[in-house]
Order: structure tokens, then sequence, then C-alpha cells
């Protein structure tokens, strides 16, 4: 983050003329400031001003006002990351960096959600542990119907080649958009709901993880409003369809050697693995009040929205909220798939928690329980579910000591305080309400 040397020649002959610098707040929304290209060098050293009480505000973009930074005073400065800069969409002059907050005399700020997962990474990587990620991103393309209903834009069947003709010019113009930008993607698939589709981007470290998330999604809505509709992230945009899930993959290496796979545990996991994933496994009640921060998150997490509500990890098993993928015939590592997690998480906040847990279970290993085979849910005695509602994730949250210890007191303290405003916003909101107050995530339909 010390680097001011941005090559501005070059920028401006590949066509960029000014830069959108984006943070993402406690609510999971991207929040952005705008300079020219001749500016950004200022903006790497002095930073943008941008107020603290973004941070109160609740997913609908409004400010929570019992929430602590609910105040007017105070500013912070928002400082790009020139390693990080991609050309979101060079053709008309734009361009792209991700964030930091620092105080005004240049000092970190205790509550910057980016800094917290660059210092996890940072952390980890010291004691020889080398951790890959990588998102899926799921969303639904649709218009807003007369009554606010979602009516969705591209037709075809679940995972239906004929969806990918109906929406090929469309898939067409995203794949091309994420090339242009240098974000590079795995794969894209029309997924089981209606008008819904799945990217996978390629992994990368933690926080690279994050930063290509949060680009991606502005690409998705900037290339799906090109087509008359819009893009929802929601978890859940319609009570009788599938939601939006924001799964993460992880591969993990000590001092080179691969720690999820190689040994002599269950799937070839190393012992090291398997008290890696045992702590994991325990700590997931806390990771859910990141990972799914909307009291709507958990309407989507119920059995038979293959949601994985269920506390317990399995081999290759999709309803298993951890899913270790072994190592292939192909050469892929064995990685994990956490998939309690959708896309109204700051993927920071996310990855950082991630990283501190893989911390604590690495030096305090946890027991690990047999893996679940089958749906938990059809089992004679089904497993212990993992939190129905925002309010006890929480209540598991602010109880976490290795995340505590990892985030400061501040920003502990400061995401509880979010939590609980989260459950102000949808305690007087029935279910139909609830899912239509975030059917359109990010907010605004067309």
């Amino acid at each position: 983050m010390n680097r001011t040397d941005w090559d501005e020649a070059r920028l401006h002959d590949g066509g960029v003329r000014r830069v959108a610098i984006t943070f993402v707040n406690h609510a999971g929304s991207p929040l952005v400031k705008v300079v020219p290209l001749a500016r950004l060098a200022a903006a790497a050293r002095e930073g943008v001003g941008f107020s603290p009480v973004s941070d109160a505000w609740r997913v609908d973009g409004l400010p929570d006002p019992a929430h602590p930074l609910a105040v007017p005073d105070g500013d912070l400065r928002l400082v790009p990351d020139p390693a990080a800069l991609l050309p979101l969409e060079a053709a008309s002059g734009w361009a792209w960096a991700p964030a930091e907050r620092r105080q005004r005399d240049g000092t970190p700020y205790a509550l910057d959600q980016r800094s917290f997962c660059r210092r996890r990474q940072s952390l980890l990587a010291a004691a020889g542990i080398e951790v890959r990620a990588g998102f899926e991103i799921e969303w639904v393309v649709a218009s807003s119907g007369a009554g606010g209903e979602l009516v969705p834009a591209v037709a075809g069947g679940p995972y239906g080649a004929d969806r990918l003709v109906n929406g090929l010019d469309y898939v067409a113009a995203l794949t091309d958009a994420l090339d242009a930008a240098g974000l590079p993607w795995l794969q894209v698939h029309p997924e089981y709901g209606a008008a819904q589709f799945e990217l996978s981007l390629a992994p990368a470290d933690p926080l690279t993880a994050a930063d290509r998330q949060v680009a991606a999604r502005l690409l998705i809505q900037r290339v799906t409003a090109r087509f008359g509709w819009q893009a929802t992230f929601s978890p859940l945009p319609d009570p009788d369809r599938v939601g939006n899930g924001g799964h993460l993959h992880l591969s993990l290496r000590r001092r080179g050697l691969p720690l999820l796979q190689g040994g002599e545990g269950t799937a070839g996991l190393s012992e090291a693995g398997e008290g890696l994933l045992g702590s994991l496994l325990g700590h997931l009640p806390a990771l859910l009040a990141i990972s799914c921060p909307l009291a709507v998150s958990y309407r989507r997490l119920a059995p038979g929205r293959w949601a994985a509500p269920f506390q317990v990890w399995g081999v290759e098993n999709r309803e298993a909220a951890l899913r270790l993928i072994p190592a292939a015939a192909d050469g892929e590592p064995a990685h994990l798939e956490i998939k309690v997690a959708d896309l109204a998480a700051n993927p920071y906040l996310f990855c950082g928690a991630v990283l501190a847990l893989i911390e604590a279970g690495i030096r305090d290993p946890g027991s690990l329980p047999a893996p679940v085979e089958g749906d938990p849910a059809l089992l004679p005695h089904p497993p212990e579910r993992l939190p129905t509602s925002l309010e006890v994730a929480s209540e598991a949250f602010a109880a976490c000591r290795p995340l505590a210890e990892a985030m400061g007191e501040p920003l502990h303290r400061s995401l509880v305080e979010t939590q609980r405003a989260e459950c102000r916003r949808a305690a007087g909101l029935d279910e139909a309400d609830l899912i239509a107050s975030t059917r359109w995530l990010p907010p605004g339909a067309p």
C-alpha cells in the first residue's frame, strides 16, 4: 500500500481517464469515490475523504440510528492499492482499484475490512502457511414486474444448454468483459434456479480473491444493465426459488506441503488437515454471522434448498457445510469449499475471518467427526443444524474468542452492532416483506 508510481502514461495510453476507488462497508455494500487519472497518484499518497458513518449503513443504504457509528463526526482517507488496479471498462475510460481506509494522519483505521484481511494473510504467510482462495458467484438475471416481483429474463431449464443458447449474447458479453478487465475465470454456467447463472473465479491469495469478487460483481451489474435487465445477488430473491450462494474454495500448504491431502486420514487428509477442519467446523456458527449476514440469509439456509444448513462436513457432499474435494487425476490439489456463504457478505471480512479460524485450527486443532454421506436432513437422526437466525449466529460470533482476538475489539464490537442493526431492520417484517426488502441486491429495481 506504499507504492504511488502509477505509470500514468501507460494507463492513459490504454484508454483510462478515470478510476473508481471502492471499499466494502460492514453491510457488504461496495461504496465508491471517482478520481480523474491525473489525480490518481495524489489519491494514492493522500487518500480521498470518506465518512466513518458508512459502516453504520444497513443493506438498504439507510443508517441505523442506534449504531455507534451513526454520527456526523470524523473523516477517513480512502487510499487505493496500485497493485490491484484493473481496467474495469477501458473502452469507456474506466479503471477500478480497491482501497483501504486510514486515519487522516496516515495511521491504520481499526475498522477497515480490507486491512483486516491483508493482516491475517500476512501473519499466516509469516508462519509458512500459504492459502489459495477462489469465489463462486451466483446471481439471477431478471426484470421487475408490475408488483415488484422478480421476472426471469432468460428462459431455459436448470443447468440447461437451452438457457445458455437463449442467453448466449449475454454470457459472451460478460466473459468478454472479464477478459478485458484481466479477471481470470474458470467457468460460467446456468445454475439450478430460473435465469440463474454461476461464475467461478480463478484461485489467488485470499486478498486478491476478495478483490476479484468485488470487481466481478461490478462487471456483472454493468453487463446486465446493458441488456436492460438487473442482476440480483440476493440470498433469497423469491420464496419459491432457490437462492444465490457465494461459496469460497480454499487450498492450503504449510512450508510447501499440502494440508488437505497426502495423509492417512479420510480422503487423504493429513493429521494437521483433520485438526484444522475440526476447528473450522466447530466455529461455523460464529463464522455464519459474517458469511451469511442478512436476516433473509437464514431463510435460504433451510433443508431442501441445497444450502447445506447442517453443521457437518463431507467428501464431495454438496449438502455439507464444509465440502472436501480430494486431489484429482487432473493434478488439482485437494481443496475445501465453504458452502454456507452468500453474496451479502463482505468478502474481505469473510476471507479474513476464515484465515483467522485457520490459524486457530493450526494452533489448537479440533476433533473432526466422521464425514456425512447423503442428505443430512434425510438421516434417521439428523445432525445439528447451524443457526437458524442471524440473532443466534451473532451470539456465537460475539462469544468467539479466535475471531475477537484476530479482529481486535473495535472491529469485532462494531460488527456485532451491525448484526444487531440488521436484526432490528428485519424485526417488523413478515416473511414476504423480508424477502421483498432484499429482493434486489444491490438495491434499486429497474
